[in-house]
């Protein structure tokens, strides 16, 4: 391809727009984990509206020129939009004012003329709906499928849709000039308050009376006119990170509400520029989209201004973006692996000779959680080993890993009683006072670290790995509290008093929010410790090869008060060999902030094994230079290497496969 530096497009096609009403509503569901934003994953709820019949596209700006084409643009538990232009507030309000709707949900809401979420309320689920109001028509009073919701400041223009158990407001609806807006507390089609899902029972009404409501009054052709009364020039996203060496790509898109001759550069001809086809139904015709594509030079961290210039309806228009280009050494046998899974569709005979030729070292295998044992345990009561009864699942991955030159370190998630434990495990762990409270007293199916019983369950199956199979190393996962809600079982108060020195006057609230509440932050901190030190000299003392690591939170030092993880001091006690940050986000800056804290924050001795999340809870990675900028991130940090979460098969081989001959030093 001959690299140009200018693209000129003349508009061959007639203006043409009719009202949202005669054709298919249109939804434009902002997904920010793409952006490297944060807020539930948005996946389950595109798929959930394409098939209630909407038309849905995933918009990953907002930009005056993407949301001009949307009927209504959902936001869905957007706490933070990432990496998009700088006047998103702006265009939004004006794509309102203009005649378009916004579905906001959940988190942090802008609009707040008509609504905006003030506070949280935990375990309360029954909405009751203020009848009268077509948004909620043929809506009645309901349970919401999360147990948490948001209430709602009313703003000058809101109008109470949906009011809680108290009275307080949990959804508003309102006018802001032509446009509508509706604004809830709800975690509407987010079940689990992590990903969402699609509706179900009584949310589908609901969606379905609010998106009818939305339907824009405005033709589409009128609000097209009202936001492009000018030319107007988008470059996203405004800043780009690639790894050195590896092209910078960009969006350019010029609207303006006549057809026009449309002339993109970039003055300094240091971007190949590429229109992008219109496709049947993609929008207005008066806007165009054109891919540039920015070269970086191999082996060099770099930080440049590149200028992006469009002339059209007789203007010039330009926007700055930013490229900066990280480079950075690997360090001596570095390490280049993947936490993965067992599943019938990964079998380690097929699954550690792929790894092999991705140019993988290292395989960290979940392979036991709770009371159950995804291989041939002889100390864990749950044991669901696919291989079962003939076989065993960890002695046929450490005998392929080892066939193919890979590292073999098993990890078990060992504070969460997770989902395979048995319901007759469960239910004699609850009988036995075992799992933790919260402070209102509700089961929470986690281990009580406060218990020596729990420590010897939790230390048989790590010791078992250890010392019955010839693994390379162990590693804790979920070795932690789930929140701050964990844990105030009498057992933990009992301990607590004894060891603090003295009886909490108001339990617990003295240590929630009160004078006792730094000493319970240390004790957390001091009985998550214990458990590491016990098992880490126990495997010290039986199986002196074999190294130790542990998947930790990545937000230090945060995670003591959050989750009682003192990952820091684990490694200053040498408890841990190298430790594992799980840094999973999509967005890159945050990413290598991070990585500099992590290594900053453990004795130089100690290698930090960055976690990268390829497909995690926040986002699942698409390109390989997504995977390659955040390995270079790392090594630019001083990380020993990196692990990806999580393998599934196709997928990983899409990433790692074409970056092989990179992460050996040939580029």
């Amino acid at each position: 391809m001959l690299r140009q530096t200018c693209f000129t497009l003349l508009a061959c096609c007639c203006l043409a727009g009719a009202a949202s009403g005669e054709e298919s509503l249109k939804v434009g569901v902002f997904d920010q984990r793409a952006t490297g934003g944060q807020g539930a994953s948005v996946d389950g709820l595109v798929r959930a509206l394409e098939q209630l019949g909407y038309a849905t596209e995933r918009i990953t700006d907002l930009d005056a020129l993407t949301l001009v084409e949307c009927d209504v643009v959902y936001l869905s538990d957007m706490h933070a939009p990432g990496n998009v232009h700088q006047d998103w507030r702006k265009n939004l309000a004006a794509f309102v004012r203009a005649g378009g709707s916004v579905l906001q949900t959940w988190h942090h809401h802008v609009l707040g003329e008509v609504g905006q979420g003030v506070k949280r309320v935990y375990g309360s689920r029954r909405m009751h709906v203020k009848t009268g109001h077509p948004a909620v028509e043929g809506v009645a009073d309901f349970e919401a499928r999360f147990e948490d919701h948001i209430v709602e400041r009313v703003g000058p223009a809101g109008t109470v849709l949906l009011a809680n158990d108290d009275g307080e407001p949990v959804a508003v609806a309102g006018t802001l000039d032509k446009g509508k807006v509706i604004s809830t507390g709800l975690a509407l089609a987010i079940p689990n308050g992590r990903a969402s899902a699609a509706p179900r029972g009584m949310e589908v009404s609901l969606l379905r009376a609010f998106l009818a409501w939305l339907a824009p009054q405005v033709p589409r052709e009128e609000r097209i006119a009202r936001v492009l009364q000018t030319p107007q020039l988008y470059v996203s996203p405004p800043r780009r990170i690639a790894a050195a060496g590896f092209d910078a790509v960009f969006q350019a898109r010029v609207g303006y509400r006549e057809l026009a001759d449309v002339e993109v550069e970039c003055p300094d001809g240091s971007a190949t520029i590429e229109p992008q086809p219109a496709t049947a139904g993609s929008g207005h015709p008066g806007v165009r989209s054109f891919v540039l594509t920015i070269a970086t030079e191999p082996g060099k961290s770099v930080r440049r201004d590149v200028t992006v210039r469009a002339r059209v309806g007789g203007r010039v228009l330009e926007q700055t973006v930013e490229v900066e280009t990280v480079h950075g050494e690997p360090c001596e046998k570095e390490v280049r692996g993947v936490w993965l899974h067992v599943g019938a569709d990964r079998h380690p005979k097929t699954v550690m000779p792929e790894l092999e030729r991705l140019g993988i070292n290292m395989a960290v295998l979940r392979i036991a959680g709770g009371t159950a044992a995804f291989y041939a345990s002889q100390v864990q009561p749950d044991v669901q080993d696919p291989l079962a009864p003939d076989g065993d699942w960890l002695a046929e991955a450490v005998r392929h890993a080892h066939a193919h030159g890979i590292e073999i370190h098993p990890y078990v998630n060992n504070c969460v009683v997770e989902g395979r434990t048995s319901k007759e495990s469960l239910a004699r762990l609850r009988a036995a006072g075992r799992l933790q409270q919260g402070p209102d007293g509700r089961p929470i199916d986690w281990f009580c670290p406060s218990q020596d019983v729990n420590f010897e369950a939790m230390e048989r199956p790590m010791l078992e790995i250890a010392t019955r199979y010839e693994v390379d190393g162990v590693q804790y996962d979920f070795i932690r509290y789930p929140n701050s809600e964990g844990c105030f079982c009498p057992k933990c108060r009992e301990r607590f008093e004894r060891e603090a020195g003295g009886a909490v006057v108001r339990w617990p609230d003295d240590c929630i929010d009160g004078p006792r509440r730094d000493e319970w932050i240390e004790y957390r901190c001091g009985r998550i410790s214990a458990l590491v030190e016990r098992i880490s000299t126990q495997i010290r003392r039986r199986a002196p090869t074999v190294k130790i690591s542990a998947a930790v939170f990545r937000d230090w030092p945060d995670c003591r008060e959050a989750v009682g993880q003192d990952w820091v001091r684990w490694c200053e006690e040498g408890w841990l060999d190298f430790v594992c940050p799980m840094n999973y986000t999509l967005d890159a800056e945050l990413f290598g902030e991070r990585a500099k804290i992590h290594r900053g924050a453990v004795p130089a001795g100690v290698p930090v094994v960055e976690g990268i999340g390829i497909a995690s809870g926040n986002g699942r990675m698409t390109r390989p230079d997504q995977l390659a900028v955040q390995i270079a991130l790392a090594r630019r940090a001083g990380a020993a290497g990196f692990l990806g979460f999580c393998y599934t098969p196709e997928h990983t081989a899409s990433l790692f496969g074409p970056l092989r001959g990179w992460m050996e030093g040939e580029r």
